[in-house]
């Protein structure tokens, strides 16, 4: 493996994908953004790495979590990483442009109509019907090229996926597509952070016995997986398949008191002291003045809102970093601002730094904690850091 050295900050545009942009807050415009250490990105890859036997898949779809999916997949390709997990087509296509060349799996399959993008930029859709092996066999031939397909098994998630007890149009289909080539076979743990272990381990043996089904058509069911976060984790018994970590990648794995390795936060949110001003007893603060000042209260307003992601959950709740102190949140979130109370900062000024998410010599806030506040979990917190809000990344060092 690759020896990095930490932290050194890239900030940089990448112009294959937008909705990544990186822009050095120092440089002008808002002061708000969000810094992924992909140095902590490759520590925790490389320690779910050692709890399976096989190949690791990483998840990056919703722009990786929020963490930016081309450059956080870069970064694992590097490292060796040699398979992507996205969600749909267009997440396979936006790593495609970007020249992301390994493999890369889409969870969805192929929506009717996207079939000759997928053929034709060699992603590996999953497919779990007569009718979509089907399209895809006709968008190969006319590609005059094979394309390779995943079978996902339903097992006990019931949402997508062909039931681990009725496969037998769709390996009938399969059996007469020239082109169409199963090159794995998957299905997905309902509940694998669980302390009762025992719908996974019927969930194992559902996938088995499917397995066992597509090798009594005449088929090879290819690259096994059947491993979230939580299954990596938890589910020992499943570690000789290869798996998918999502969640954990991104240093927050579920059950976290039962984790058996010692994941890191990603991600920060930032953004710095805009206005500070004094309000006098009496007067209130934000919409439908939710808050009203016993006592004149200095307030810092900061430029962020829910719309980047800062929830309006966590209005008169939730509390940011300032010189390794807390400042409690005064009044509503609003869109674009929130104001913080900074009575215990006397000496704070404009401009200064201010961490939401992250920590400081003797704070800490993180995507958990604030899922706690607002009754969700850490993915939600990621994944709704808007687009505008520009990520800055400590690149690793070659």
């Amino acid at each position: 493996m690759k020896k990095y050295v930490n932290h050194k900050l890239m900030s940089h545009t990448d112009s294959d994908n937008p909705q990544s942009a990186i822009r050095n807050p120092q440089s002008g415009g808002r002061p708000t953004w969000a810094e992924v250490d992909l140095n902590v990105l490759i520590h925790n890859y490389r320690t779910l790495a050692t709890l399976t036997d096989a190949r690791v898949l990483p998840v990056v779809k919703a722009n990786a979590y929020g963490h930016g999916a081309v450059a956080v997949a870069r970064a694992l390709a590097d490292e060796g990483a040699t398979a992507f997990v996205v969600a749909i087509v267009e997440e396979g296509l936006e790593l495609r442009q970007a020249g992301i060349t390994q493999d890369i799996l889409v969870l969805q399959g192929a929506w009717p109509g996207q079939e000759d993008a997928a053929v034709r930029n060699r992603l590996i859709p999953a497919v779990f019907s007569a009718e979509s092996v089907g399209r895809l066999e006709q968008a190969a031939c006319r590609a005059s090229e094979p394309v390779r397909v995943h079978v996902k098994v339903d097992t006990g998630m019931t949402r997508l996926g062909v039931p681990w007890n009725s496969m037998e149009s769709l390996l009938a289909a399969l059996g007469r597509a020239g082109r169409v080539r199963v090159s794995g076979t998957f299905s997905h743990f309902a509940c694998s952070e669980e302390n009762d272990p025992a719908f996974n381990r019927k969930q194992m043996r559902r996938f088995q016995q499917a397995v066992k089904n597509i090798r009594g058509a005449g088929l090879d069911p290819g690259e096994l997986h059947l491993s979230n976060s939580g299954g990596m984790l938890y589910c020992g018994y499943a570690r000789n398949l290869s798996a998918r970590p999502g969640i954990a990648l991104y240093g927050y794995p579920p059950a976290p008191e039962r984790s058996p390795v010692v994941l890191k936060p990603v991600l920060s949110l930032k953004t710095r002291i805009a206005r500070i001003h004094t309000i006098s007893a009496g007067e209130s603060v934000g919409y439908n003045r939710t808050f009203t000042a016993a006592r004149a209260t200095p307030v810092a307003t900061l430029p962020i809102g829910y719309a980047d992601g800062y929830d309006r959950g966590l209005s008169n709740r939730g509390k940011v970093i300032i010189r390794d102190r807390w400042a409690p949140v005064l009044g509503r979130v609003s869109m674009d601002l929130i104001t913080v109370d900074v009575t215990a900062l006397p000496e704070v000024s404009v401009g200064e730094e201010v961490t939401l998410l992250g920590s400081s010599e003797n704070c800490t806030m993180d995507a958990a904690t604030w899922a706690g506040l607002l009754g969700t979990i850490p993915y939600e917190i990621l994944t709704n850091i808007g687009s505008r809000v520009p990520r800055i990344y400590h690149e690793p060092l070659h």
